[in-house]
């Protein structure tokens, strides 16, 4: 830090101004993973998703049974040797993986619910990533347009001294005054993109409405490259669409296992114990009973048959569905890129060869004026054009950070665009 800046920030300490603070955007980006809302909702989501696998494959839970067998009507229990209390318990016991496949199914069902969240979580980075650069752009020509809106007021002074003075038109007066008008509006329409691009930023973010607003650094975003290839590259198979959608097959094709597994017999074992009363002060024998059964899945066969056949078909349907997502992510990945290779281009062009030539016209029309060869409107034209210039170089600029901000909400690769991304919710990603 320079001595000049170690001076500034001193006094601004000792007189309790705090100095404002520029919100950079890997900050705003780590602002929503924590607190945006429907992350939030996605990560109860995925977790909720994930404490359904265990109770999927559970057995069901033993019977129990306590009772008394062969009472007299009389009530008493020392009567007839057949009368006994009895405790006894039973256990339905899957022995052909039913559970097992369903327990797999919903294991597969939560991935597919963590690779959504994933995929929710590139989306809201891609659009607070677009609105971060539609405020911070909106800001730059809301500052052109005061810049503009000064200028305009100058040749509205140099006009009304040459028009009182007699060497000059009316004509200049009331075209700078339009112009000037003109810079006011804009500044108005300006300042409204900004304030919206800066309202969904921190809705995004979880922040409230009418928090005080951090002022923004430039977004620093990548070159994008001289081809596709690069971009198309992140539509691999662990892609998080692609990753849900063959999860969701996987879980259906596991569901139509589990469903036809489940027209094989389950084992059922039973214990019971009952406890003689003596009988004419005879000491009776305690009994105990062992059963083996099978359930016999007789009337659930075409039920079993029909759901097995019912996620089989699902199956197929979500390999389709993945199969035409993929095209589609490719699709939008190549648009986005095309739409990103040509505002960069429209930025270099701008940047490098019109501004630069528009600026030199400006100056030389004030030169030419200043020296009587020329007209004011001459300078208002220059002037008018190097400002409509530098609003179209801003708009590329945001153009080109939307292209990339799509990109980024179809892929999540925000190490293609220099940004780096904080950890998706709900995966280990």
């Amino acid at each position: 830090m320079s001595k000049g800046a170690a001076l500034t920030a001193l006094v601004l300490v000792l007189s309790g101004v705090r100095p404002v603070q520029a919100l950079d955007l890997e900050t705003a980006l780590r602002q929503v993973a924590s607190a945006n809302p429907t992350l939030a909702a996605r990560r109860a989501m995925t977790e909720a998703a994930r404490r359904r696998v265990a109770p999927a494959g559970a057995w069901e839970s033993p019977m129990l049974e306590v009772g008394a067998l062969n009472v007299p009507t009389s009530g008493r229990f020392d009567m007839d040797p057949m009368t006994m209390k009895m405790v006894g318990v039973s256990q339905r016991v899957p022995i052909f993986g039913a559970n097992g496949l369903n327990r797999r199914s919903a294991t597969a069902a939560a991935t597919a619910e963590s690779e959504a969240s994933v995929m929710t979580a590139y989306e809201t980075f891609g659009m607070a990533l677009e609105a971060y650069a539609g405020a911070y752009y909106a800001g730059l020509r809301e500052r052109g347009a005061v810049d503009h809106q000064a200028a305009m007021d100058g040749l509205v002074r140099s006009a009304r001294a040459r028009y009182e003075s007699g060497s000059g038109r009316l004509e200049d007066v009331l075209r700078a005054e339009a112009e000037r008008a003109r810079t006011l509006a804009d500044l108005a329409a300006f300042r409204a993109e900004a304030e919206a691009a800066r309202a969904r930023l921190d809705a995004l973010r979880g922040v409230e409405p009418g928090a005080p607003a951090d002022t923004l650094a430039p977004p620093p975003l990548a070159p994008v490259p001289a081809e596709p290839a690069a971009w198309l590259a992140a539509v691999a198979p662990e892609h998080p669409r692609l990753a849900e959608m063959a999860a969701q097959a996987s879980r259906y094709r596991l569901a139509a296992r589990a469903a036809r597994r489940l027209l094989w017999p389950d084992l059922q074992l039973g214990a019971s114990y009952g406890v003689r009363e003596p009988i004419l002060g005879v000491k009776q024998d305690n009994m105990y009973s062992v059963t083996l059964g099978f359930m016999v899945p007789i009337f659930a066969r075409s039920r079993e048959l029909s759901m097995g056949a019912e996620m089989d078909a699902m199956a197929e349907a979500s390999q389709a569905d993945r199969r035409a997502a993929e095209l589609d992510l490719r699709e939008q990945v190549t648009s986005a890129w095309a739409a990103a290779a040509a505002a960069q281009r429209s930025v270099g062009l701008l940047a490098d060869t019109v501004l630069v030539t528009q600026r030199q016209a400006v100056e030389a029309s004030w030169v030419a004026y200043r020296a009587g060869a020329t007209d004011l409107w001459r300078v208002f034209e220059a002037s008018h054009a190097l400002y409509e210039d530098q609003i179209d170089l801003q708009r590329a600029h945001e153009d080109l950070a939307r292209a990339q901000a799509r990109f980024l909400s179809l892929t999540g690769r925000g190490d293609l665009l220099g940004v780096s991304l904080p950890p998706s919710p709900g995966s280990p990603r």
